[in-house]
C-alpha cells in the first residue's frame, strides 16, 4: 500500500479507524467529514483532513481527491449520501471504490452505482467471532483483497509432531506460510525450516485464498 493515496469519506468509528491505520502504514490519507469534532480528532494522524460534505462534488475536487488511488465511503448512515459519495469518486476518476454499509439489502444497489467492493463490518465481525468460538484453529484472519487473506492458524492436532514438509499445507489447504511463531520462542520466524517439527503451541501465519480458508474452517478435525 506504500506510495498510494487513499481518500476516506466519513470519519465515524469505522472511517477514523481505517484512516489512522492507513496512516500508521505510511499511506497518504485524505480524510473528509462534515463534523468538525471528527476532523479535529483525526487531523493529527493523517496527511490531509478536510471539513466538508462529501456528497458535494466540489468539496472532493477542492480536497484533491482526484489524486487518490482508492476511495473509501465509510459513512453508511444514509444510502443517499453513500451513493453520492460513490458517484463523486467515480466522476473524479478514482479507480477503486470501497463502500461500508450496515444493510445487506444495499449491497447490489451500491455495486450497480459503481462500488468495486462493499464491506459489512458488523456481518464480517460476527462471522469472525463465530468462527473463533466454534473453530478455534483459525485465531484471526485479515482480508488483503477480494480473494486473499492473511490468517493466523493454530495447528490441527494431527499436525503436531510432524515436519512442516510432511504436512502438504499448500496442496491440501492452499496455505502459503508467511511466518511461524514457535510456542516456546519469542518473535516470528520468517524463514521457516521445512524440517521444523510442529508443536502444539505454535502459530502459523499463512497467505490463503478466501475459498480455501472457508474450506479449512469447515473441517471436522480442528
Amino acid at each position: 500500500m506504500i506510495n498510494k493515496t487513499v481518500a476516506v469519506l466519513g470519519l465515524g468509528l469505522f472511517g477514523a479507524s481505517v484512516a489512522k491505520t492507513l496512516a500508521r502504514h505510511q499511506v497518504e490519507v485524505i480524510a473528509i467529514d462534515q463534523k468538525m469534532a471528527r476532523v479535529e480528532e483525526v487531523a493529527g494522524h493523517v496527511d490531509h483532513c478536510v471539513s466538508g460534505d462529501f456528497t458535494k462534488y466540489e468539496v472532493l475536487e477542492a480536497a484533491d481527491v482526484a489524486q487518490a488511488d482508492i476511495g473509501i465511503v465509510a459513512s453508511g448512515e444514509r444510502l443517499e449520501d453513500t451513493i453520492m459519495g460513490v458517484l463523486n469518486l467515480k466522476k473524479l476518476g478514482v479507480k477503486h471504490v470501497i463502500v461500508k454499509t450496515k444493510n445487506t439489502e444495499y449491497l447490489e444497489v451500491l455495486k450497480k452505482v459503481g462500488a468495486d467492493r462493499v464491506v459489512l463490518p458488523e456481518v464480517e465481525m460476527g462471522k469472525r467471532l463465530g468462527n473463533e468460538i466454534a473453530k478455534h484453529s483459525i485465531i484471526d484472519a485479515f482480508r488483503i483483497d477480494d480473494n486473499y487473506n492473511i490468517a493466523e492458524i493454530h495447528p490441527l492436532t494431527n499436525w503436531v509432531g510432524k515436519k512442516i514438509s510432511d504436512l502438504n499445507l499448500r496442496q491440501d489447504f492452499g496455505f502459503n506460510i508467511v511466518a511461524l511463531k514457535c510456542g516456546d520462542i519469542h518473535g516470528l520466524k520468517i524463514m521457516v525450516d521445512p524440517d521444523y517439527i510442529v508443536k502444539d503451541g505454535d502459530l502459523f501465519f499463512v497467505l490463503v485464498e478466501e475459498a480455501d480458508l472457508e474450506r479449512f474452517n469447515n473441517l471436522d478435525e480442528n
